[in-house]
């Protein structure tokens, strides 16, 4: 029976809680421990001893961060997604053992990020939000595994401003659907088909025909397909190709479609197997790079300004509001968590919108 970290109910009917001791000539860690007849003892008698411990100071700690950094990797790397355990991978060579791995422990003090807020102003604050939660979890992992002892300084990122991912204008939105309506193939249907649902390009690339209930007029959304860090050091590629699970549970969703995406699909679902992939037609994906740029060349050729692939999300989300369509459906569609993202990060009211709803105002007073 265990009732708090360190502190267990022995087999013989008493408790016992265990303390960091002593380091050993490698610098691991010792632990001692203490035994009474009740749980409430041993808290106490802990309590006791580690208030003892941590007056004393950090210096004796000759550990490198470096060393906890991939410890802590080591400890993670079995019970998180191959893509998030890449992106800790790339935050942690990048930035955090660049700036801090050759420091002791002891070295660290509760303002060290600063100093990469203050040598990275192109990051965003959402980069900068991921890069200290990563940087806490490491200075937990330290303080649990080698009695560390380190504060840090609480920082409040906000999110980046989501008007960088530009919306295509509706004029844009109308020549575009005019060239991907002419000579459609599936690569510019995928197209048309995330205008109007909202498809992030890892989803639309692992779509296939299986998922498509064209009875019910709905897309299941359970897959991506994502390029990632190859972590194998026994690989001699730099990178590879992963087909996961969407990237949290509200990302599993399905979505209704519009009656004309349902007719331009008939023709295409008579011709192609279930099981092949929607954007191929067979047993062979398209990877999200060639697929973006492939993209980039359909905008090249409909004369409409380059935007980033994902900026169709974000076009779908403004037309869908602009449209009248309630935003807790909205956020459902789009798989988001919560409503407020939904409105914070993809809802951009144009101009002429804003006019719309500005008009909507009346004079008390006959003019």
């Amino acid at each position: 029976m265990r009732k708090q970290r360190n502190i267990y109910k022995r087999k013989d009917g008493r408790w016992e809680g265990r303390y960091f001791k002593e380091y050993d000539k490698n610098g691991k860690i010792k632990y001692g421990s203490v035994y009474a007849n009740t749980y409430k003892e041993v808290k106490e008698k802990l309590e006791l001893i580690n208030s003892k411990i941590k007056k004393t100071s950090n210096k004796h700690i000759t550990v490198k961060f470096n060393i906890v950094i991939y410890e802590w990797l080591k400890n993670i790397k079995n019970s998180v997604r191959q893509s998030t355990y890449a992106t800790y991978l790339y935050i942690i060579e990048n930035y955090l053992n660049l700036y801090f791995g050759r420091f002791n422990l002891y070295e660290l003090d509760k303002n060290c990020f600063d100093v990469i807020i203050k040598n990275n102003p192109h990051l965003s604050q959402k980069s900068l939000k991921d890069f200290f939660t990563v940087f806490k979890s490491i200075i937990r992992f330290a303080n649990e595994n080698y009695n560390a002892n380190i504060t840090l300084k609480q920082y409040r990122f906000k999110y980046s401003n989501s008007l960088s991912i530009p919306v295509i204008s509706v004029h844009e939105q109308k020549t575009l659907e005019r060239f991907l309506l002419k000579d459609t193939d599936l690569p510019k249907l995928g197209i048309l088909f995330c205008l109007y649902t909202g498809l992030r390009i890892g989803e639309i690339c692992a779509l296939k025909w299986s998922d498509i209930d064209l009875k019910n007029k709905t897309v299941k959304i359970d897959k991506t397909i994502k390029r990632i860090k190859n972590t194998d050091e026994n690989s001699a590629l730099k990178t590879k190709i992963i087909i996961n699970k969407p990237k949290s549970l509200t990302s599993e969703r399905v979505i209704p479609l519009p009656d004309f995406i349902i007719k331009l699909l008939i023709p295409y679902a008579k011709t192609y197997t279930v099981n092949s992939y929607f954007l191929s037609g067979d047993f062979n994906y398209i990877e999200p790079r060639a697929y973006s740029y492939k993209f980039k060349k359909y905008l090249e050729q409909a004369k409409v300004n380059n935007i980033n692939f994902h900026a169709l999300r974000h076009t779908f989300a403004t037309r869908a509001i602009e449209k009248g369509i309630d935003v807790k459906s909205l956020s459902e569609i789009l798989g988001h968590s919560t409503v407020s993202i939904t409105l914070e990060k993809y809802v951009h009211p144009s101009l002429e919108q804003k006019r719309k709803q500005i008009n909507k105002l009346k004079c008390f007073f006959q003019l």
